[in-house]
């Protein structure tokens, strides 16, 4: 009997071993029927939340769209403009550095020009005023010692000075 009695309890723990787990089986099932209803609550609570912010985002998104297509319509503008005057301005530039360019050609044509004529008639003084001035001043001079030469006092030399001149020469 006594194996038995032992089976017996072993049996009943085992019974209420599996209807512990029944119950536990249930409670689970119950908590988890309930969260459907709980997410469908929380789903709506967010959506009715969202739904504003996403109502006035595409609003936003709505109205900004005109004057981004104005902003980016002034923009392509404004690069346009900025392009043509640039390619303006390089004309401009470059007209300049061409004109300044044939500026320094003229003026040292003009320095070159006027450095020949100041040689040319530096060279005409020469001759025309200079070379009758020389020849006046040789003229001059040759009367001079013709002159000197008449007028001067003649002095008789005698022997005596003239060993004398000699001594002193060397």
């Amino acid at each position: 009997m006594e194996q038995n009695t032992a089976l017996t309890v072993a049996v009943v723990f085992a019974a209420i071993a599996v209807l512990m787990q029944a119950g536990a089986m249930l409670g689970i099932w119950l908590v988890i029927r309930k969260i459907p209803g709980q997410i469908e609550s929380v789903r709506s609570d967010i959506k009715q939340r969202l739904d504003p912010l996403t109502n006035s985002a595409l609003e936003i998104v709505n109205n900004s769209r005109e004057p981004l297509r104005n902003i980016t319509n002034n923009l392509a503008e404004i690069s346009q403009i900025l392009r043509d005057r640039t390619s303006n301005v390089d004309a401009l530039a470059g007209e300049l550095v061409e004109k300044s360019r044939q500026q320094i050609i003229r003026v040292d044509q003009m320095v070159s020009d006027l450095a020949e004529k100041v040689e040319s008639t530096a060279d005409a003084v020469q001759r025309g005023v200079l070379g009758p001035i020389h020849e006046i001043s040789a003229v001059v001079k040759g009367v001079r010692s013709g002159l000197e030469f008449l007028f001067s006092r003649r002095r008789v030399s005698n022997v005596s000075e003239a060993t004398q001149d000699e001594q002193l020469f060397i």
